[in-house]
């Protein structure tokens, strides 16, 4: 199994020009381990190696038993840790430097993972001289508690005990925060779409908000793009540092789309920097979260955005006025909707006025014209137009000028009736009882 896990590095290797060497003294030796934990431990390990190894220096790989113990060795000639630098190395996101960005999760999950096997993780580095890591696991069987050693059997557990343990590695911390009570169906809950390459860190994000949320996964933002055009998203969560398109441009793209613009972006980065925050902010991201980061506060700013638009579209539901400005986060989508609502106006007495001539005079198709108004308004586009039309047939009635009659035709029904039947579904009683109660 080391050698396979070796094996995958060396054309990296021959590619950056290093010298790449394993020693086995084990041969076929039959040894105490988690062949799903050692493949971890020894993947990370040497793509740490890798990362910080320049060409024309090494890397050695090094299996052997001492002691009763294990003994896996992965020595590199690289840059070396600083010594101020070398406490820190195991905290979880912490990066050596930020040339290399990277996950900042490895060093942190190969501890743990070491850890759940009684064992331990030694560090031997001196900075522009190398560095080796020293990873001892315990041989004696008595060590491991009955219900940590393998069977056949047990396997499939066994794989689901690695998930529940590693979990826990991503994050700060692992509280349980006290949530709102999530009312049940899939439109309440609310949709996430985690764009993250790192596939341990996505899992587990999208395992993190699962219990409350509704989650999407993109490996990067173009993938991302890809899913906004086939669901509805209440909340981006993303990564920066990621191939194809990182998560800066990806906040452009969303935020300059007047099809998505409305939705809120969370950006998490390992960037912690005023200079790097400033620019994902400039592009339009609502909120910017420094690695590492507490999945509690993550998920308890999802909660607050989400609660702050729910409170919007309840006040904007509860009033008959449609004013953008109180009801949109952006310059476009104000635009969108005061554009929108001088469409219906001037249409206003039109009888034929329908979805799709919005539609057309909107240059939206009518689907995405449907999904942006529901977006902002929470409501359909005809309740859109619905609520222009009473909200205009309300102030033309409290006037008195105009009978029942007359004003149906002015806000577009075809007939008194139908308006009359209308007018107290939307109102909860008929024109003319309205009249009665505007007069006291």
């Amino acid at each position: 199994m080391i050698h396979d896990n070796f094996l995958f590095y060396d054309k990296l290797a021959r590619h950056k020009k290093i010298t790449y060497t394993l020693h086995s003294e084990l041969e076929d030796k039959e040894e105490l381990f988690d062949p799903n934990y050692l493949e971890l431990i020894v993947n990370n390990l040497l793509s740490n190696a890798f990362k910080y190894t320049e060409s024309g220096q090494s890397i050695t790989v090094t299996l052997k038993e001492e002691n009763n113990y294990l003994i896996l060795q992965v020595s590199d000639t690289g840059i070396g840790i600083p010594i101020n630098k070398q406490g820190k190395i195991f905290e979880r996101f912490y990066q050596i430097e930020s040339e290399h960005v990277g996950s900042g999760i490895g060093l942190s999950l190969v501890q743990r993972l070491v850890e759940l096997h009684h064992g331990r993780i030694e560090l031997d580095s001196e900075e522009g001289k190398g560095s080796t890591f020293s990873v001892y696991l315990p041989q004696n069987i008595n060590t491991y508690k009955p219900s940590e050693l393998a069977s056949i059997d047990n396997k499939n557990e066994e794989e689901q005990v690695y998930s529940t343990n590693s979990k826990e590695m991503y994050f700060i911390d692992t509280e349980k925060v006290e949530n709102e009570t999530i009312e049940s169906g899939d439109k309440k809950r609310g949709t996430i779409l985690i764009v993250e390459d790192n596939n341990e860190i996505r899992h587990y994000l999208s395992s993190g908000l699962a219990e409350l949320f509704n989650t999407l996964e993109a490996g990067n933002g173009e993938e991302a793009l890809e899913k906004l055009k086939e669901n509805e998203v209440d909340i981006i969560v993303t990564d920066v540092m990621m191939p194809v398109m990182d998560g800066i441009k990806l906040c452009r793209n969303v935020k300059q789309n007047i099809r998505t613009c409305h939705i809120p972006v969370i950006i998490l980065s390992a960037r912690s920097e005023i200079k790097d925050q400033m620019e994902g902010l400039q592009m339009g991201a609502d909120d910017y979260i420094p690695k590492p980061f507490s999945l509690a506060i993550l998920t308890t700013k999802i909660q607050n955005m989400m609660r702050t638009r729910r409170r919007m579209l309840e006040r904007y539901s509860k009033s008959l006025e449609v004013e953008p400005e109180k009801i949109t986060f952006n310059a476009m989508d104000e635009a969108l909707l005061k554009r929108a609502v001088a469409i219906v106006e001037k249409n206003m007495d039109n009888i034929e006025f329908s979805t799709d001539e919005f539609a057309r005079e909107m240059n939206m198709s009518r689907s995405n014209l449907h999904l942006k108004l529901k977006a902002i308004t929470g409501e359909s586009t005809i309740d859109f137009i619905r609520k222009i039309r009473f909200n205009e047939a309300a102030k033309l009635l409290k006037d008195g000028r105009y009978t029942v009659a007359e004003v149906s035709t002015m806000v577009g029904f075809n007939t008194p009736s139908y308006f009359a039947t209308s007018f107290k579904k939307y109102f909860g009683c008929l024109p003319t009882e309205y009249i009665k109660k505007a007069k006291g």
